[in-house]
């Protein structure tokens, strides 16, 4: 029995999709695996008005349901008329070679159609399996066949797991270029009634993948492209990351008030319901060198957050735009163990920033306000003043 699927509602896929970013890339490697779902690119379109007439057009795809033909008839003539069509001479920025490049072509938008709308589809469907997974607590996978097979995903087909088996987390489709498998969310009277049987996650076997555009090196499960080879429902995470790195990209007598910036409303949804690290603070030079970093900014990690709301329950969501104050306004003193701590005396607020093993990133490790009673609050800026 073979289970037809229903179009789902567009609104998760549609959020999904409209809560990226923009990131410029050349090749398709520049923007990698899980940073596609914080921001939307489109390998060779180089200029952000072009990227945001593509985007336009797959939302507009994805909220009204536009089958391919409508979508390509609107955007060609457009990026016919701006000159992103067939073939051309471009630089690679990052290598400097000059060389023949395909643009837009019909293929290339349906590669481009078909992408966007299935992960958004996946991502949005994946939120509401986490909603509904109690009383719906196992998936199916439903492989369809495309032009390139993968036998690793007909192999799949009809398997039936817990949705929380970890086995999801690097095989919940979309995991290819062109694939088009898909999972059916179902109750155990469902499973029964299919004469289905829960079975077992199969056995991995990984493949170390180079990345020749950034150096990087990952494990990859066999029938799992690369490029795919992210968790889903990882956009929170993606999303944060990205937000860090383009406070890295912004010039620095910015770069405290764009911290500020995201440190009120945003930081306040990501507390509810922590995921990733999220930026809260931009460190002087000064103190980045004596961390031996190589990054400004502080992030709060998911864990931290747990643990502060479990230690310090007293804090506010919103005194945590304070950090940065601390670091601004405050006296930094450098403790043994590779710490920095920021005393802020006024409003009484510690912050401590440690650098990671490799200097590659700099992490807020607790923050706290002093003690309301003067004596004792006394007491322990006189702690830690001896410490400088």
């Amino acid at each position: 029995m073979r289970i037809r699927l229903k179009a789902l509602p567009p609104e998760k896929a549609v959020d999904f999709f409209r809560q990226k970013g923009f990131k410029i890339g050349f090749d398709y490697r520049d923007v990698w695996q899980a940073e596609h779902q914080a921001a939307f690119t489109v390998a060779k379109a180089m200029q952000m008005d072009l990227l945001r007439d593509i985007r336009e057009q797959i939302d507009a795809a994805l909220e009204l349901g536009l089958p391919f033909a409508d979508f390509r008839e609107t955007l060609m003539p457009n990026l016919v008329r701006r000159g992103w069509w067939g073939r051309a001479m471009m630089t690679d920025p990052k290598t400097g070679e000059t060389k023949e490049v395909q643009l837009g072509s019909t293929r290339r938008l349906k590669v481009i159609y078909d992408t966007n709308l299935r992960t958004a589809h996946a991502e949005g469907q994946w939120d509401r399996i986490q909603a509904s997974k109690e009383a719906l607590p196992f998936l199916m996978y439903d492989h369809t066949p495309s032009v390139h097979e993968r036998k690793e995903h007909a192999a799949w087909d009809g398997m039936v797991l817990p949705a929380d088996d970890p086995w999801w987390q690097s095989h919940y489709p979309v995991k290819a270029w062109g694939c088009k498998c898909r999972v059916v969310q179902m109750s155990r009277r469902q499973v029964d009634r299919m004469g289905a049987k829960i079975g077992k996650a199969p056995q991995e076997r990984y493949v170390d993948y180079l990345n020749k555009r950034s150096g990087e090196t990952s494990r990859v499960p066999v029938g799992v492209d690369p490029a795919f080879h992210y968790s889903p429902g990882g956009r929170r995470a993606s999303l944060v990351k990205h937000l860090a790195e383009r406070i890295e990209q912004v010039s620095p007598e910015l770069k405290s008030t764009a911290v500020r910036a995201v440190t009120g409303e945003a930081f306040a949804a990501w507390a509810a319901n922590p995921v990733g690290a999220f930026p809260v603070a931009v460190l002087p030079q000064k103190y980045i060198e004596a961390l031996g970093a190589s990054t400004d900014v502080v992030r709060l990690s998911s864990e931290t957050m747990l643990k502060q709301q479990r230690v310090h329950p007293e804090l506010q969501a919103s005194e945590y735009s304070l950090v940065q104050d601390t670091v601004d306004r405050g006296l930094g003193i450098h403790e043994a163990g590779g710490s920095m701590v920021f005393l802020l005396e006024e409003g009484g607020y510690v912050s401590v920033v440690k650098a990671t093993a490799s200097g590659k990133a700099l992490f807020l490790t607790s923050f706290r306000r002093l003690s309301s009673d003067d004596a004792k609050r006394q007491r322990e800026i006189q702690r830690l003043l001896r410490k400088k």
